[in-house]
């Protein structure tokens, strides 16, 4: 072998085992890279938390909220009014008070409905897909609760809602219509469920029940209501493609008992939709005489026993009895 030969394959030998050290070298460098890069990933998406948090903290998200309800709301004959905004840490939203009133009553006036203690706490999954929904609410209302979970997507409608202990004495919203004393304890329950094809096709049940319901001294319109005792008021109806099924209205007074049924056709706004609905009004055994006269005064037809049968029609705002 010339020298020269002998000097490149020394070289080539050099090289082999410099490809080779270099090749037994590279999965640990690359370990040791990987290793490196893993705790900047996790500080960066730490770090991207961290913002998307604080800046949700930082939002004036109560003028956000007071155009979002002006928007909601421009249609309509109400407003709503919003104090004490804060939003928490998972992201659930609480309003220390929210009212309700008609547009052209000024600030001063008792408001329709008075919530207090509001929660919105938005769906964690509902989140990651862009929306808030399901949606859970929670309040306190005049001594009661109010607790639910609404969805008004169209593809997913949906609304399950109870209401407990609401005391009717300390409801001031019908102030305007109602003079006297209203006592009593307002329970509810709505379940309804649009099967993917929208708020119009909901099925589900409505229940309602009033336990100790009290009129006393009571003039509605100007017009006097004779002082009513019940033990028992309850509703038990059913929704179905836009309208209210009224399956049973049952009312046991101690001066009169009152049986009931009917439909009610749901319009937007909520005071628009249409009522036909069939009353029994009787006096009980033994009322007194005048109040067997107011009942026989009453619109409607002639029953047994002294009672009246009564039509109401028309709107929930303009209600006619017939």
């Amino acid at each position: 072998m010339t020298p020269t030969g002998a000097a490149q394959d020394g070289v080539e030998r050099l090289l082999s085992r410099a490809r080779a050290i270099v090749g037994g070298l590279t999965p640990g460098l690359e370990r040791v890279a990987t290793a490196e890069r893993r705790p900047l990933v996790w500080y960066g998406l730490y770090t991207l938390v961290l913002f998307v948090l604080c800046l949700l903290a930082t939002l004036p998200h109560d003028l956000l909220l007071q155009r979002a309800l002006q928007g909601a709301t421009a249609n309509t004959p109400f407003r709503i009014e919003t104090e004490g905004g804060s939003l928490g840490w998972t992201l659930s939203y609480a309003l220390d008070s929210l009212r309700v009133r008609t547009r052209d009553a000024d600030a001063e006036a008792e408001p329709l409905l008075l919530a207090e203690a509001l929660r919105f706490s938005p769906s964690c999954l509902g989140l990651l897909r862009g929306s808030p929904y399901p949606l859970g609410i929670g309040a306190s209302l005049y001594g009661g609760t109010l607790h639910g979970t609404v969805d008004p997507r169209a593809a997913s409608f949906r609304v399950d809602a109870t209401l407990e202990g609401v005391d009717l004495a300390r409801y001031t919203g019908l102030r305007p219509l109602v003079d006297g004393t209203v006592r009593g304890r307002l329970e509810a329950a709505v379940a309804l469920d649009g099967a993917g094809r929208g708020p119009a096709a909901a099925t589900g049940s409505v229940t309602l029940r009033l336990p100790g319901l009290a009129l006393e001294g009571t003039k509605v319109r100007g017009i006097t209501i004779p002082d009513l005792h019940f033990s028992d008021v309850h509703l038990n109806g059913a929704a179905k493609n836009g309208r209210l099924e009224i399956s049973e209205f049952v009312a046991n007074g101690e001066e009169i008992v009152v049986r009931g049924d009917g439909n009610v056709l749901l319009r937007y706004p909520i005071d628009s939709s249409i009522m036909s609905l069939d009353l029994v009004v009787a006096p009980v055994a033994g009322a007194p005489d005048g109040l067997r006269l107011a009942v026989s005064m009453l619109p409607g037809t002639s029953a047994e026993g002294g009672a009246r049968r009564i039509g109401i029609v028309g709107t929930i705002g303009r209600p006619t009895m017939r």
